[in-house]
């Protein structure tokens, strides 16, 4: 594999999709294959944990979301960082559900995947039963899309609209993805 240089049109880039669709993988590949810095919106969320002292996120989230109240204060920073962060920096790729309302200037890519693969593929990640797999997944994307409807007015943030690469992962390796990608950056 010739390793000559790609010139990418775009050089901010976010991967969004629902949990299983491969943002992890592709995210990691391609900032590799494009020597790019590679981040999560997670990354930013775990930041933001030790900053408060917390050892880990869910302890923070725990803690936000304690007997029903809603502290949106963290999930504000977390955008307020990644928007800052797109604002201020370059060849990255960012990925993570709201990137691309947060960072609309980027080249935005969507992920899609068949459910029933995203929920087998999210099992065998966290060594889990498919089913536990499908209900957790479920639930925790309910909460996400309340939350996006109630902050953001985001009616679905994995609606094709906000993007302007949309890709199904469900038949295709990580690396047939990272090509296609590629392809539309160059």
């Amino acid at each position: 594999m010739g390793m000559h240089m790609i010139m990418p049109k775009h050089t901010k880039i976010t991967l969004g999709g629902l949990s299983g669709t491969g943002k992890g993988t592709v995210a990691a590949l391609l900032a590799k294959r494009l020597g790019f810095s590679c981040h999560s919106a997670g990354d930013f969320f775990r930041e933001i944990a030790r900053e408060r002292g917390y050892d880990s996120v869910l302890a923070l989230q725990e803690m936000i979301h304690k007997e029903g109240e809603e502290d949106t204060s963290v999930d504000e920073m977390v955008d307020a960082r990644t928007r800052m962060f797109g604002a201020s920096h370059d060849r990255f790729i960012v990925e993570g559900r709201l990137c691309a309302h947060m960072i609309p200037q980027a080249f935005n890519i969507l992920l899609t995947c068949a459910d029933e693969l995203r929920f087998a593929r999210i099992a065998s990640r966290e060594g889990i039963q498919l089913s536990v797999a499908r209900a957790e997944t479920e639930a925790r994307e309910r909460l996400y899309s309340n939350a996006y409807k109630k902050f953001y007015n985001i009616e679905s943030y994995a609606d094709p609209k906000h993007y302007d690469l949309v890709i199904d992962t469900s038949a295709i390796l990580p690396d047939e993805i990272v090509e296609r990608i590629i392809k539309a950056l160059t």
